[in-house]
């Protein structure tokens, strides 16, 4: 029992779940402050508005959500001011005039289901019992819904918010290494498709897992990512590039492209995965470092260098293609994780790559002469 506890304490750690709860507890706390000083009749609504927009973990997804609360809220507050009128004015019944306005929310919500607030609004508004004016109670629940988003949108900006920077660089470390195993698979003379295929999948996960991380930095620096901090505006498309990169050599090699290679999978094999594991590594230590303090750039140069040998004629003309991208955006890659994104390296291999010297782009309809 104690390992079992110690084990979950520990995954509460590393995985921040302790910083949700406090973000929680704090909102919490902040909105009952607010509404006790702005004098609000009903502070219990601040309180529900508040855990339901805090309860996101990513900055994206509660501005997304604090958005959608806040429009839904309008809609279904126009409805039940609109339905308390028709009550109030027209001698219509409370269950009529329900029912009334009900109707078009129920469509706007089938069309927009995230607009689903505005219903919740509208019995809030007119089903819930209340004291006071008639239409005093909108109002009053309607300040206190704002009162929790805006609250929401605060702790979640200033109190223990994730560091996209380094979310990102963890993610990318995990599937640099996810892809040393998916090149040291596919790189065998009979690799096996099913755990290629499950490599993948995990490559497509921790890719959207970098995209997702991409898009808060994004919403920490509205505008200036690429110049506040040019790595991580730069990883999504270098990684894809290497991950798909990865998939050709992968499929060439289901294919039977590594048939006739010999001993030389081996060397290409373990010189992947080790430079893999290297660019690994060293965006574990930068997510280690604060932004502007990367660590010292020992070693680009031996790699760039070991990437720069090309395959020779003992590979296949589709494997030495496939491996030649692969050295190419791996070089570039490699380039930026160690510059922290401070480079101006080409995207393409250079002018003697041996990938240029054997394919080249002729008019429509010519072949693409290859060396045999």
């Amino acid at each position: 029992m104690h390992a079992r506890m110690k084990i979950l304490l520990h995954s509460i750690m590393q995985q921040g779940t302790w910083r949700q709860v406090v973000r929680m507890s704090v909102s919490l706390v902040l909105s009952g402050i607010v509404a006790a000083m702005i004098h609000l009749d009903e502070p219990v609504w601040a309180l529900i508005t508040s855990v339901i927009v805090i309860t996101q973990t990513r900055l994206t997804q509660t501005l997304s959500t604090g958005r959608e609360q806040i429009v839904g809220t309008l809609i279904g507050a126009a409805a039940g001011m609109s339905a308390i009128a028709l009550e109030q004015w027209y001698g219509f019944s409370l269950f009529v005039v329900f029912w009334v306005m009900l109707m078009p929310l129920a469509v706007l919500v089938a069309l927009r289901p995230k607009m689903r607030v505005a219903i919740v609004t509208l019995m809030v508004v007119l089903l819930f019992p209340s004291s006071g004016a008639p239409f005093s109670r909108p109002l009053q629940r309607i300040a206190s819904i704002m009162t929790g988003v805006v609250v929401s949108f605060a702790v979640s900006f200033f109190v223990l918010r994730n560091e996209a920077r380094r979310e990102v660089l963890t993610n990318s470390a995990s599937l640099l290494r996810r892809l040393a195993d998916l090149v040291s698979c596919a790189l065998h003379q009979h690799p096996d498709y099913d755990a290629l295929a499950t490599a993948d999948v995990m490559c497509r996960t921790l890719l959207q897992d970098i995209n997702d991380g991409v898009q808060e930095a994004e919403v920490e620096h509205p505008g200036t990512l690429a110049r506040h901090d040019p790595l991580v505006a730069r990883l999504p498309g270098l990684l894809r590039r290497v991950r798909a990169d990865a998939i050709f050599i992968a499929r060439a090699a289901v294919e039977g492209e590594t048939a006739r290679t010999g001993d030389m999978l081996e060397h290409e094999r373990d010189m992947l995965a080790q430079i893999l594991g290297q660019m690994a590594d060293r965006c574990d230590a930068l997510a280690a470092s604060r932004r502007g303090h990367a660590p010292a750039d020992e070693g680009m140069r031996d790699i760039v260098d070991r990437l720069e040998r090309q395959a020779g004629e003992h590979w296949t003309p589709v494997m030495r293609f496939a491996l030649g991208l692969l050295h190419a955006d791996m070089r570039l890659a490699v380039c930026n994780i160690w510059s922290d994104g401070q480079t101006d390296e080409s995207p393409f291999p250079p002018a003697g790559d041996p990938v240029l010297a054997e394919v080249s782009f002729g008019p429509p309809g010519a072949s693409v002469p290859v060396k045999r």
